[in-house]
Formats: C-alpha cells, sequence, structure tokens
C-alpha cells in the first residue's frame, strides 16, 4: 500500500510565481487536516474576486492523476472547514461522497472547539479577555465583516490573555462556530489590534525595536520582521460523528520567528 503524502504541492503559477507545498497534518477515513499558509483561499468565495483557491486546484490535479493527491484518498474533495485567505492555520479537507456532511453537522451543531492564536498591541487593550458575543453581518460590497443588532447573526469569541512583550501580547480567541473574520471584527471590537491587521484596525507590524532590549536600534535599522496578519488558526477539538478529535497545527515560520524574538527581548 502507498504511503500516505507528508505534503502536497502545487507548480510555480497556480499560487503565485514560485510552487507552494503544505504539510499534510493528519489524516482520517474520508479526510485529511493540512496546515495552510496565510494569502491563500481554501475555497471559493464572492469576497475572493475569482482568485485560485486551495480545493478547486487539487480538483484539477486529482483530474490529472497527480499521485499525492490521488493518494489523500478524497474521491470528491472539499472544504469541512478552512480559514479566511488572510489567516493561516488548520484547514480540513473531506470527500462530499462520505464525511463532507459529518463534519459540517459537527460544525452546525457546535460540536467542535476552534482556537486561534495572535499577537495584539497593548495599547487600548483590555486588561484581562472575556466574551465578546456582538452579532456580525456580511458586507458583500466591501468584503468584511460588521457588527449589527438588527441584521447580524449570533457570533461569539472567548478571548484570553497570554505573555506580554512591552507593546505586544499573545492571545488566543476560541469560538464554537466561526463566522468568516469573526475573529479579526470582535478582536476590533473589543480594542485588540492584531499585528498586521488592514481591514478592521491598523495596528502596525511587529518590528526590530520591538525585540531590542533597549526598545531602538540605529536609524534605518528599523524594518517588520512579518509581512502577514499574525493570527493563526492553531486548534480544532470535539467530536465528529461522535468520534473524539484534537488537531493542531504549529504556527508559520514568520509568527513563529516573532514569538521567539519577542521572547528573548522580553
Amino acid at each position: 500500500m502507498s504511503p500516505f503524502p507528508s505534503s502536497i504541492g502545487f507548480p510555480s503559477g497556480v499560487f503565485g510565481e514560485a510552487p507552494l507545498r503544505l504539510d499534510v497534518l493528519t489524516h482520517g477515513p474520508g479526510w485529511v487536516a493540512l496546515n495552510k499558509p496565510v494569502n491563500l483561499p481554501s475555497d471559493d468565495h464572492p469576497w475572493q474576486e475569482n482568485a485560485a483557491h486551495l480545493v478547486g486546484e487539487l480538483r484539477v490535479q486529482l483530474q490529472l492523476e497527480k499521485p499525492e493527491m490521488v493518494k489523500l484518498g478524497l474521491k470528491e474533495p472539499a472544504v469541512a472547514f478552512g480559514p479566511e485567505p488572510q489567516v493561516s492555520g488548520l484547514l480540513i479537507l473531506a470527500d462530499r461522497t462520505s464525511t463532507l456532511a459529518a463534519w459540517r453537522d459537527a460544525i452546525g451543531s457546535f460540536q467542535l472547539s476552534f482556537t486561534y492564536e495572535f499577537i495584539a498591541r497593548t495599547e487600548e487593550a483590555p486588561a484581562e479577555g472575556g466574551l465578546c458575543d456582538l452579532p456580525l453581518g456580511m458586507d458583500d460590497a466591501r468584503g468584511r465583516a460588521f457588527v449589527s443588532h438588527r441584521l447580524g447573526k449570533q457570533a461569539e469569541t472567548t478571548f484570553h490573555g497570554g505573555e506580554t512583550f512591552n507593546r505586544w501580547r499573545r492571545w488566543t480567541a476560541t469560538t464554537r462556530f466561526p463566522r468568516r473574520d469573526q475573529i479579526r471584527a470582535h478582536a476590533n471590537e473589543c480594542g485588540l489590534r492584531i499585528a498586521g491587521e488592514l481591514e478592521y484596525a491598523r495596528s502596525g507590524r511587529v518590528t526590530l525595536t520591538d525585540t531590542t532590549r533597549r526598545g531602538r536600534l540605529n536609524k534605518g535599522e528599523d524594518k517588520p520582521l512579518h509581512r502577514c496578519l499574525l493570527l493563526h488558526l492553531g486548534r480544532i477539538q470535539g467530536l465528529v460523528a461522535g468520534v473524539p478529535i484534537d488537531l493542531t497545527a504549529p504556527l508559520p515560520d514568520d509568527f513563529a520567528t516573532v514569538v521567539k524574538r519577542l521572547g528573548k527581548a522580553g
């Protein structure tokens, strides 16, 4: 029997000039968990303006009978759950003919817990975490979520503060039903400005200055330590069709580097 692939890849020109490989974190009967990088759409969505997306390109590779895609064992792959393009972390692919319905039923019946990690500014942030239950609507014209008690749908996010590094702090956000951009919108409403945020706030990025003990460098030496939003879906746990699952995804390299350097400077 052929070994299950440890990663899957897409050629140059599909998601940019360079080839792309995604780690396969784990798998079960009819489903696969991948570690999705930032700036990669999981599936088609009106806000993405017909951009290439992972599951669509995977289907193309399957039609071409690319061996590592065939070995995934997904006859009709679909996204059971995947973070937004700007967010890294756990992406669940499931076979539409067998297990997709079970995954979507587990999400819809609040059987799963989704935990995100992020870094946010300490300015204006609450001293402790708590529950944000502001209802969210979706503005398709602007491509963003918004708070509305009249038009919004139920959304709940619980925030927990972690280690503080001068102007920045690590946080986790947990929800049982993540609506699109829910973590980003709720974080902003709670005064949590996520590093690299451009849509819901202008938080700036973690720079070299933030990681030096004296807090400053020579003129012209400062530079950002990351290019993207520091928000990562790190854990999914709960029950799918009565079976316990506990999935984790390691931080992407730039996020992990920021954490390491902030820790050394703290």
